[in-house]
C-alpha cells in the first residue's frame, strides 16, 4: 500500500512541478524510446518487415489485402473506428469506402468493414466493435460510482481513487472479468463470426464455412490489449469447428485460410498474463459434455495451430511476422518471447518494438493511462503499421496524428 500511496504522491508532485517549470526541461522529462527500438528476432534477422501497404504492393495486381482489427478492453463507442480509419489513411492514403456494417448476434457487436483503394490493389479492413456486449455488466456498477460521475454512491472517495475505481476497475478491468467468465460466450462468439468473415467464411450453424477458392490472397490481424486474446480464442475455435464437422474437407479449407496469415500487428499485448487464467471448470464442463476440447486455450496453442494449418496449405510466402508494440512502462503489455511460441519456430518471426507512448516524469513514471492507450496517436507505431519497417532506414513517422484516443476517464486527473 504504502507503494501506491508513494506513486500517487509522487506523479502529483512530479507533473506539477514539470509542468510549471520548477524543473528544468532536461531534468524532469524523458522519453527513452521515443524512437523506437526493433528488437531483431535472431542474429541473422534484422527485423525488417511489412506494413500493410508494403504487403498489399507485394501481391499481384487486383489482388486484395484483408485485416480484422478489434479494440481492447476499457469501453470504445463505434466512432473508435471512425478514429482509426482516420490515421491509417493518413498513413497511407489511398481511398476510403465504407463496404458494410452489420451486426454479429443480437446483443449490440459490430463488424464494420471499411476499403482502403489503391491504383492496383485494395486493403479491406474488418473493425470488430464489442463493447456493447460488456455494458450491461458495468451498469450494474453504476451504483458504485461517486455523484461526480452520475451514481449515488454516499461516502467520501480520494480523488485518485474515485478516479481510478470509475475508470480502471468498473469501465475497463470489467471487460477482462466478463470475457474471462460464463459471460463471456457471446463475445467469444462474435469474434469467432468475426475472425470466419475475414477468413473469407461464414459462420453457418455455429461453424465456420470457408467455401473453395474463398481464401484471401493474404490475411493480416490488429489487435489491440485485450483483442488479442480475443482474436487467438476464434482462431482456436474455427479450427476446432471444422476437425469437428463431418465436412471432411473442412479442416483443408480452414487450414488454406489460415495459412494465407502474413502479419500480425499486436498493440499492447497481454497475451502472457492472461494465459495464466487457464481453462475454466465451466470450459472443461462444456468440452465434456460436447465430446470436444475446449473453446480456448494459449498463445503455445495457437502459434502451433497456425504451423499445423501450414502443413495442410504449405503457404507461398516465408514465414509468419508477429509485430508486437510495447511501452516498457504499460502496466499491461508484454513482449513476446520464443517461450511463448509452439510448433516449429520456423514458421514465425517474432519482433519486438519498444516505444514510449508519452514522457517520463523524473525517471520515476509515465502516465499508466498513456502508456497504455497511446499506441493509436504514435506516429511511429502508425507509421510501420502502414508501411513497415526496413532495417538500416529510418523509421516510418506518420505527420499529422493527433491525440484524442479513448483513455479511461481517470486520464484528466493527471493533467
Amino acid at each position: 500500500m504504502k507503494s501506491v500511496a508513494s506513486w500517487a504522491v509522487g506523479v502529483g508532485l512530479l507533473t506539477t512541478a514539470a509542468s510549471s517549470g520548477m524543473l528544468p526541461h532536461s531534468i524532469a522529462y524523458d522519453s527513452p524510446y521515443s524512437t523506437p527500438i526493433v528488437e531483431k528476432p535472431t542474429a541473422d534477422d534484422a527485423g525488417t518487415f511489412d506494413g500493410l501497404l508494403s504487403l498489399a504492393e507485394s501481391l499481384p495486381p487486383s489482388s486484395s489485402v484483408k485485416v480484422l482489427w478489434t479494440h481492447g478492453m476499457c469501453t470504445h463507442p463505434a466512432s473508435w473506428v471512425d478514429d482509426r480509419m482516420r490515421r491509417l489513411v493518413v498513413s497511407i492514403g489511398g481511398s476510403p469506402q465504407t463496404l458494410s456494417v452489420r451486426p454479429i448476434g443480437s446483443h449490440g457487436a459490430m463488424l464494420r468493414t471499411e476499403r482502403i483503394k489503391f491504383q492496383s490493389t485494395t486493403i479491406d479492413v474488418l473493425f470488430l466493435t464489442w463493447s456493447p456486449l460488456t455494458a450491461p455488466y458495468k451498469a450494474a456498477l453504476a451504483y458504485d460510482h461517486s455523484k461526480q460521475h452520475g451514481g449515488d454512491f454516499p461516502y467520501t472517495r480520494a480523488t485518485l481513487n474515485r478516479e481510478l475505481k470509475h475508470g480502471l476497475v468498473n469501465d475497463c478491468m470489467t471487460d477482462v472479468v466478463v470475457y474471462g467468465g460464463a459471460n463471456g460466450v457471446n463475445i467469444r462468439r462474435a469474434a469467432e463470426d468475426a475472425v470466419c468473415e475475414a477468413m473469407g467464411g461464414r459462420l453457418e450453424g455455429g461453424s465456420c464455412n470457408v467455401p473453395v477458392g474463398g481464401s484471401p490472397a493474404a490475411l493480416a490481424f490488429i489487435t489491440e490489449s485485450l483483442g488479442s486474446k480475443l482474436v487467438f480464442d476464434a482462431i482456436l475455435n474455427v479450427w476446432m469447428d471444422a476437425q469437428r464437422s463431418t465436412d471432411k474437407t473442412a479442416v483443408d479449407r480452414v487450414a488454406t485460410s489460415l495459412a494465407a496469415t502474413r502479419m500480425m500487428y499486436m498493440v499492447a499485448n497481454q497475451l502472457p498474463l492472461l494465459d495464466a487464467a487457464g481453462t475454466s471448470a465451466a470450459e472443461r464442463a462444456w468440452a465434456a459434455a460436447s465430446e470436444g476440447p475446449p473453446p480456448r486455450g494459449n498463445a503455445r496453442d495457437v502459434f502451433a495451430l497456425f504451423s499445423r494449418a501450414r502443413l495442410h496449405a504449405p503457404p507461398t510466402s516465408g514465414p509468419m511476422t508477429v509485430v508486437a508494440f510495447s511501452d516498457p512502462n504499460d502496466l499491461l503489455s508484454y513482449r513476446l518471447v520464443p517461450g511463448h511460441l509452439g510448433g516449429d519456430l520456423r514458421d514465425f518471426r517474432v519482433i519486438n518494438v519498444i516505444v514510449s507512448n508519452d514522457t517520463t516524469y523524473f525517471n520515476y513514471v509515465e502516465r499508466p493511462d498513456t502508456a497504455h492507450c497511446g499506441y493509436t496517436w504514435n506516429a511511429y507505431v502508425f507509421g510501420m503499421l502502414a508501411k513497415g519497417y526496413r532495417a538500416g532506414k529510418a523509421l516510418p513517422s506518420v505527420v499529422g496524428l493527433t491525440g484524442g484516443g479513448a483513455c479511461p476517464n481517470f486520464a484528466a486527473l493527471l493533467d
